[in-house]
């Protein structure tokens, strides 16, 4: 992949209402799903959209899905997805990649040959979680979130995708809430409401740290 730059900011994101809610006219979004055609009804509760639940030590699969992508094709992809009160069990990445991220919960992937949007759309990778009493309370919610990587490809510090090899890269804004406003919903919400949560400080108070 590109040769990544050494400059981290940060667009956040809002909270408006709901958790899933974001401006119809953003187009190159990055979501987080239970199905990897969730994207077709993100509010969905039953299990096919961003919002479900889930038994303690029950094993559950998150898409990675790229939508309403202004190009058919993607040779690479990075992001950052942390997430809180469960624990990642494994993931695979879709297509010939390599992953070079270093940090926990980043992804920096170069693809030998592109995956292909269908309909503006393209699971890139899946993430396998569980939820476990020993390290977690099962009884509140559990969460993932989407977050640029730490050496990004765009000096925003936006997650972005590759249309062709050796581009400078396109931004993808999370399906849910308005990038540029503050504040950070969820992208997966397990065992919740399905409604706006309030910012989570613990994962975020590092990015906000490096506000200039």
């Amino acid at each position: 992949m590109k040769k990544m730059v050494l400059v981290f900011t940060m667009a956040v994101f809002a909270l408006t209402g709901s958790a899933f809610a974001q401006d119809p006219a953003y187009s190159n979004n990055i979501g987080l799903f239970l199905t990897s055609d969730g994207h077709l009804d993100p509010t969905a509760v039953d299990g096919t959209g961003s919002c479900g639940t889930v038994g303690e030590d029950v094993p559950f699969t998150v898409f990675v899905v790229l939508s309403k992508l202004t190009n058919p094709e993607v040779y690479g992809w990075e992001v950052k997805i942390p997430f809180k009160n469960m624990l990642k069990v494994g993931d695979t990445i879709f297509g010939d990649n390599v992953n070079a991220a270093s940090r926990p919960d980043e992804y920096l992937v170069g693809l030998a040959s592109p995956l292909f949007a269908a309909d503006g759309a393209v699971a890139v990778a899946e993430l396998q979680f569980l939820v476990n009493s020993f390290y977690n309370d099962v009884s509140i919610p559990s969460f993932a979130y989407l977050e640029g990587v730490y050496f990004s490809l765009l000096p925003s510090g936006l997650p972005a995708y590759l249309e062709a090899p050796g581009s400078e890269g396109i931004a993808m804004f999370p399906t849910f809430g308005d990038p540029f406003s503050p504040g950070q919903p969820p992208q997966l919400i397990m065992n919740g409401d399905c409604t706006a949560v309030g910012v989570e400080d613990t994962s975020f108070g590092s990015v906000k740290s490096l506000y200039r």
